[in-house]
C-alpha cells in the first residue's frame, strides 16, 4: 500500500468525476493491533487509531468504498492468529457500519509459502526485526488467518481478490515496481466506477508531496506529534486523510 501510494490516489481521482474524501491508515509494518516501528517512526494500531472516530463524525456522503489488506504484519511481530483477526474484524465492522462497498486483498498465500526457512528469516530480519517466530509456525498461521478474514469478508458481502504470484519477485509480500499498475488495476475494479478505472502515476513532485504527506498521529523517537488532517488537497476538491 505505502509503496503503491501516490499511484493509488492518483488513480482514485482520475477514476471518479467528481471531488472525493480518501480516508487512509498505511505505513510500513503498519499493525492492526499495536503501535508498530520501522526504524524510528512509530504509527498506532488500524483498528484503534483516529480515522474511525474522524468518519464518524463526517458528514454523510453518496458513497463509500472501503479497501482492508495487508493482514499479515502482525503475526511477524508475535501476535497469535486470534489477536490479529479479532482487530482485523473490528475494522470490518467500522467499515460495515459506515455502508462501505469492501474489498479484501488476500494475502499473497501462493508467493510467501515458497519461501525456505532461511529465506523467510533473512526478510523477517531486513524488514521486521525481533524475535523470530520458526517458519513451521509462522506459515500455518499466515494460512489460517488468511481463510478467517477471506471468510469473514464474504459472510459481510465484501469482494475478496487473490493476489496474482506474478506480482511479486524476490520479495514475497511487496507487489514489484514491473507490477504495480496492473495489480492495482485489478484491484481497483472491484470497486463500481462509473467507468473503467484509470490507473496512472502522478507526477514525481505530487508523488513525493503524497509519500510525504504526515498522518493524523505518528512518533520519532518515541516522541508523539501530531499534523492536523486532510494532509493534503486539490484544487478541484479532493482531500486526503491520514492516520
Amino acid at each position: 500500500m505505502t509503496l503503491s501510494f501516490p499511484l493509488l490516489i492518483n488513480s482514485l481521482i482520475q477514476s471518479s468525476p467528481g471531488p472525493l474524501e480518501i480516508f487512509a491508515a498505511h505505513g510500513h509494518g503498519r499493525s492492526f493491533c499495536q503501535w508498530s516501528y520501522v526504524l524510528h517512526r512509530g504509527l498506532p494500531p488500524v483498528s484503534d487509531c483516529e480515522i474511525w472516530q474522524s468518519l464518524r463524525e463526517h458528514p454523510t456522503v453518496t458513497q463509500t468504498w472501503g479497501l482492508v489488506t495487508d493482514v499479515g504484519n502482525d503475526l511477524i511481530y508475535g501476535r497469535t492468529v486470534d489477536e490479529v483477526f479479532h482487530n482485523v474484524e473490528v475494522v470490518f465492522e467500522h467499515l460495515a457500519e459506515l455502508q462501505a462497498a469492501m474489498t479484501f486483498v488476500r494475502l499473497p498465500l501462493e508467493r510467501i509459502l515458497m519461501l525456505s526457512e532461511f529465506r523467510y528469516r533473512v526478510v523477517k530480519q531486513m524488514l521486521f526485526p525481533g524475535p523470530t517466530v520458526p517458519w513451521a509456525v509462522i506459515s500455518q498461521r499466515v494460512i489460517e488467518l488468511d481463510e478467517r478474514v477471506a471468510a469473514l469478508a464474504t459472510s459481510l458481502n465484501a469482494r475478496v481478490l487473490t493476489p496474482r504470484v506474478t506480482w511479486y519477485g524476490i520479495d514475497p509480500i511487496h507487489i514489484r515496481q514491473s507490477q504495480r499498475l496492473a495489480a492495482w488495476r485489478e484491484i481497483l475494479q472491484s470497486w463500481s466506477f462509473p467507468f473503467e478505472p484509470v490507473v496512472s502515476w502522478p507526477s514525481p513532485h505530487t508523488s513525493l508531496r503524497l509519500w510525504r504527506s504526515p498522518p493524523a498521529k505518528r512518533s520519532y523517537w518515541k516522541q508523539t506529534y501530531d499534523a492536523s488532517q486532510p494532509s493534503w488537497s486539490t484544487s478541484r476538491g479532493t482531500s486526503l486523510w491520514q492516520y
